[in-house]
């Protein structure tokens, strides 16, 4: 089977760039493979249990953007079309031998849309998209936008979040560092632009926060008009990112989510 590494590392879409989980040689217990994709200002650090809580039935490919963690050094991107093309032409090798399924959170959950749109028109649709805390794409158009607010407005933003820890928020230095990448996230967001075009005949499985303000129950409700296949959607307590409040919950859901998905596929 492809490596994560065998596009070559010079490429932009080279797969040990975007996975920087360590390669597998084969495809052991695992029934599917598990593309994850981090919110605004997240990083592959945060599915690092994943691995562990999902053994024995997915294959854990936590994504990593351009300007964070081992990419640091690269220019960050400020196109998220562009962005999920290139994780398209990635992951389209790591289909050859097991199933793959996207979970997206947030911003992730758009550009997983996105890749997922991809790969069905490569003709090699996912087995399953899982969406958390994003409005659907055709509604994200219009709202204000959040990457050119002023620092003092932006930094309270990321506080009243909660995803970045209030350590780094306090440090002006580490602060100075992180802005850039966090505004470009955001930016990802609010420029994005939902294009016309056949609906997915990947299941979707939306997952709300009852507490958040932005994308609760009723919002996620609109990812039904995204697939031919009919909308789970799983409400949890908690705010914007209880992925962060309770992520035993979250990962136990997607286990549950995948294994019903693998049967399916099954009959």
């Amino acid at each position: 089977m492809p490596t994560r590494d065998d596009t070559g590392r010079g490429s932009a879409t080279a797969t040990g760039r975007w996975f920087p989980a360590p390669a597998r040689s084969t495809s052991g217990d695992h029934a599917v493979r598990l593309l994850c994709l981090p919110y605004a200002g997240g990083s592959p650090v945060m599915y690092r249990a994943w691995g562990e809580e999902l053994a024995g039935t997915a294959d854990v490919l936590p994504l990593c953007l351009p300007g964070r963690a081992h990419r640091w050094g690269e220019p960050l991107e400020h196109d998220l079309h562009r962005i999920a093309d290139d994780v398209v032409e990635a992951v389209a090798p790591l289909q050859r031998d097991l199933p793959l399924a996207l979970f997206g959170y947030s911003l992730g959950a758009l550009l997983a849309f996105e890749v997922a749109r991809g790969l069905t028109r490569r003709g090699c649709p996912p087995l399953l998209l899982m969406v958390a805390a994003c409005a659907p794409p055709r509604d994200c158009e219009g709202l204000a936008p959040k990457h050119i607010l002023p620092d003092a407005e932006f930094i309270a933003l990321l506080q009243e979040m909660g995803a970045t820890p209030q350590a780094v928020l306090d440090n002006e230095e580490m602060l100075s560092l992180l802005l850039p990448m966090l505004r470009a996230d955001f930016a990802l967001a609010d420029r994005y632009r939902h294009t016309p075009g056949p609906v997915l005949s990947t299941p979707i499985v939306a997952l709300a926060g009852r507490e958040d303000p932005e994308a609760g129950p009723e919002v996620m409700a609109g990812w039904a008009h995204e697939s031919q296949r009919p909308l789970r959607r799983l409400d949890l307590d908690g705010g914007h990112l209880f992925i962060e409040e309770d992520p035993l919950t979250v990962t136990a859901l997607v286990r549950a989510e995948l294994r019903t998905a693998l049967a399916r596929e099954e009959r």
